[in-house]
C-alpha cells in the first residue's frame, strides 16, 4: 500500500514537470514487458524513502522509458503511473509485493533485474 501512495504522490508532484513533446529515448524500454516495467518501478519506489532524490529511481524511470536522458518525465509518464496504480492493485501482484517488502529486498531485486 505504501508504494501505491508514493507512486501517486510522485505522479502528482511531477505532473507539472513534464517536458512537452518529449519521448522515451531509451531503446531498452521497448525490450521490457509491461509487467517487467511495473516490477522495476515498484522496486525502485520501495528501495528508498525519497524516490525523487534517488539516482536508482531516476535510472529505473529512464530504463522503462518514462524519464528522458535529463531526468525529466516524458509524455508517457502519467499514462504509465495510471496503469501502474491498476497493476499494483491486482491480486496477482501480491506475491511480488511480498518479494520486495523491505528496502533491502527491493534493492536486491533491482540489482538482479536492472540492466548494467
Amino acid at each position: 500500500m505504501k508504494s501505491f501512495i508514493v507512486a501517486a504522490l510522485i505522479a502528482i508532484s511531477l505532473a507539472g514537470c513534464g517536458s512537452k513533446g518529449s519521448t522515451a529515448t531509451n531503446a531498452g524500454a521497448s525490450r521490457l514487458s509491461e509487467d517487467q516495467k511495473h516490477r522495476l518501478y515498484s522496486a525502485a519506489l520501495a528501495a528508498s524513502e525519497s524516490p525523487l532524490d534517488n539516482d536508482t529511481f531516476k535510472r529505473v524511470c529512464r530504463e522503462i522509458g518514462i524519464f528522458d536522458a535529463q531526468g525529466r518525465p516524458t509524455d508517457q509518464y502519467m499514462a504509465f503511473v495510471s496503469r501502474h496504480v491498476d497493476w499494483w492493485a491486482r491480486s496477482e501482484t501480491e506475491q511480488f509485493r511480498r518479494e520486495i517488502n523491505s528496502k533491502e529486498r527491493a534493492r536486491d531485486y533491482l540489482k538482479r533485474h536492472l540492466s548494467q
